[in-house]
């Protein structure tokens, strides 16, 4: 086996999980892609099971040893608490790690991807949402990210959730006409409203999620409907970011506001109008999609809880 020092970064998704591992030049040595390791929609064993497997995959297809490891960082969803990172860190362990490890949530590996674990503030509206910052001072704060049943506001499940309340709307004659249903039919190969009803209690979140795109199309065609539901998830964002921004103390100094997520990063006017409802209060703030996946800043945080510095441009 080669004896090479090395750093491990892991995005825990919901869908698939991916292992970043570089040594400390930056360099490369594993990118893996696993099964889903988010405690939210898994149990313990399966969490584990998958850690497991997606180590196992880079031991084996990089060579590297296990005791070579100076750090781990896991960003999952799902560690909003101590509770939930108490959890997380008692699967870690039984991986038998020989170094320092870190549990944090997704949010955090997101941001230091783009700003190498330096000042900004992230967006996340994906499947659910969530706002996070750090400041100068190392100051950090969440924001949102509640789930589906109490929060999540701006998301794609939120959007398609608003998107099927207004066509029951329609259907019932309590609210505006509009083409939304036969999109939403079209898109889950349905023709009847107890198809639709049926669909909603009987499908999981990121199926749900997926008819966010009907929503974006029926409003860059100027649908009336879709119109007050996109700016709505606009202000919602909008507000996670203004509340960071207040919170820590942002309005002094020039600071990255960097989005991610497919329902923000797919759709250029919700960036759009986020960054200028943002920039009315902070003009420093500059916005840019997210451009590096998030498992490098799981592997940047580890290497910062290590203590063992990366390269300056790794």
């Amino acid at each position: 086996m080669m004896s090479l020092k090395y750093l491990i970064g892991i995005d825990g998704g919901g869908t698939n999980s991916r292992l970043l591992a570089c040594d400390e030049n930056g360099a490369v040595l594993g990118h893996c892609v696993g099964k889903s390791t988010n405690v939210e929609s898994n149990p313990v064993s399966c969490v584990l099971a998958n850690l497991q497997a997606i180590l196992d995959q880079f031991l084996r297809e990089s060579g590297c040893a296990l005791e070579d490891c100076q750090g781990l960082c896991l960003g999952t969803a799902g560690v909003d608490t101590e509770k939930s990172r108490r959890e997380v860190n008692e699967i870690v362990k039984q991986l038998h790690f020989p170094c320092r490890t870190l549990i944090v949530n997704d949010a955090e590996i997101a941001l230091a991807a783009e700003t190498k674990g330096k000042p900004g503030i992230l967006l996340i509206s994906g499947t659910g949402s969530i706002g996070y910052g750090v400041n100068r001072a190392g100051v950090d704060c969440r924001v949102g990210g509640y789930g589906y049943l109490v929060g999540d506001e701006g998301s794609a499940y939120w959007i398609s959730r608003k998107a099927i309340q207004a066509v029951l709307h329609e259907y019932d004659k309590t609210g505006a006409p509009s083409p939304m249903f036969e999109r939403i039919c079209d898109a889950l190969g349905i023709r009847e409203i107890d198809e639709l009803v049926d669909f909603v209690y009987q499908s999981n979140k990121s199926e749900m999620a997926q008819l966010a795109l009907c929503v974006v199309s029926a409003f860059e065609e100027g649908d009336a409907m879709a119109r007050p539901i996109m700016q709505s998830a606009a202000q919602h964002l909008s507000d996670l970011a203004l509340a960071l921004g207040r919170r820590l103390h942002m309005a002094d100094a020039h600071y990255p506001l960097v989005f991610s997520g497919s329902m923000l990063t797919r759709t250029p006017w919700l960036m759009d109008e986020v960054t200028r409802r943002v920039r009315q209060v902070f003009p420093l703030l500059t916005s840019a999609p997210l451009s590096r996946e998030a498992e490098w800043g799981a592997v940047y945080l580890a290497a910062k809880h290590s203590g063992m510095p990366l390269a300056q441009g790794a």
